[in-house]
């Protein structure tokens, strides 16, 4: 069985009130084959069709896909509760039509705690429901700041996994898009800023999946402990008793986007077979990322019980499918 934790879905009402709310910003037209697409932040994003979904996830050999919408954190404002309910709402609609084929992240209104909480304690009541989504940054803005500590401390409480999508850094600015460079590493940036901060030794059991193999954390883990290490750093790194690599350990990464033996080799050395997920960042029309992943992990010399622990059993240990 294959669980895919990275799979996207913008409900068609979500893309009418992004253009509503923003129309300087978001773009909308009519494909003939994928039917509607926003254009936001230079992605185009397919309307959700649930049909043409669940036949892609078969041809594939997917059984299970998580599904969540990034975008939501691009713009954080008075619209983030409707536009959250939305999502949220059509999430547990495909949920109920299809339970065997669909789970779902909540989307989270980060305009206020109060709304955040609200939201999430409204969600988790729904069906299909097993975790929530937070961007590498919100609205600009970076998850270790206080602000954010309620959220890490009821996630924690009720033990409801995090899934982390990657964001473009704040005011990001170049001729190249966001996904090929700067996605990786805001991932790496915001989870460095986490670790400093002692997230992960006030909430040991926080479960906390990050996408795309981790950024770049397996490749600079050691390097990011020299703020802890080397005595000229400030004394902001100093405030955590261990080094933060042996906190990644506790971190699960997804396999999205993740089709390069030594890249993957690396991810598996920092946090091990038993901590890594199957994903396939699927959402658009006619991509080849499910079968790509599927013919990456197939490809590698691992046992076929350790793949089956990133197909699905790491999974479902702690989703408690």
């Amino acid at each position: 069985m294959k669980i895919d934790f990275h799979a996207h879905s913008f409900p068609r009402e979500y893309f009418l009130k992004l253009k509503e709310y923003y129309p300087d910003e978001v773009a909308l037209r009519e494909d003939p084959k994928a039917g509607l697409i926003a254009f936001w932040a230079g992605t185009p994003l397919p309307v959700w069709d649930h049909g043409r979904r669940v036949d892609e996830m078969t041809k594939y050999g997917v059984e299970i896909e998580i599904l969540s919408t990034p975008s939501m954190y691009i713009r954080v404002d008075e619209h983030s509760p409707e536009l959250c309910r939305i999502v949220n709402d059509a999430f547990a609609s495909a949920c109920r039509q299809s339970p065997e084929r669909f789970k779902a992240f909540a989307n989270i209104p980060f305009n206020s705690m109060d709304a955040a909480l609200a939201e999430l304690k409204r969600v988790l009541t729904l069906p299909g429901f097993v975790g929530a989504l937070i961007t590498s940054n919100v609205g600009g803005k970076y998850l270790h700041t206080p602000e954010f500590l309620p959220f890490w401390e009821e996630v924690a409480r009720r033990r409801v996994p995090v899934f982390m999508h990657p964001q473009p850094p704040p005011g990001y600015q170049d001729d190249d898009i966001a996904p090929l460079l700067a996605f990786p590493a805001d991932t790496t940036l915001s989870t460095t800023k986490l670790l400093y901060s002692g997230l992960l030794e006030r909430f040991p059991d926080l479960i906390l999946i990050l996408a795309h193999l981790g950024g770049t954390l397996p490749f600079l883990a050691r390097r990011i402990d020299l703020g802890f290490e080397v005595p000229h750093f400030s004394d902001k790194y100093k405030k955590i008793p261990r080094r933060p690599s042996e906190y990644l350990k506790k971190l699960y990464f997804d396999t999205a986007l993740g089709w390069h033996k030594p890249a993957f080799e690396c991810a598996r050395a920092l946090v091990g077979i038993d901590h890594l997920v199957y994903g396939t960042d699927y959402f658009m029309v006619d991509s080849t990322f499910m079968d790509w992943t599927n013919a990456f992990l197939e490809g590698l010399d691992i046992s076929r019980d350790e793949k089956e622990q990133i197909y699905s059993g790491n999974a479902e240990r702690f989703l408690k499918l």
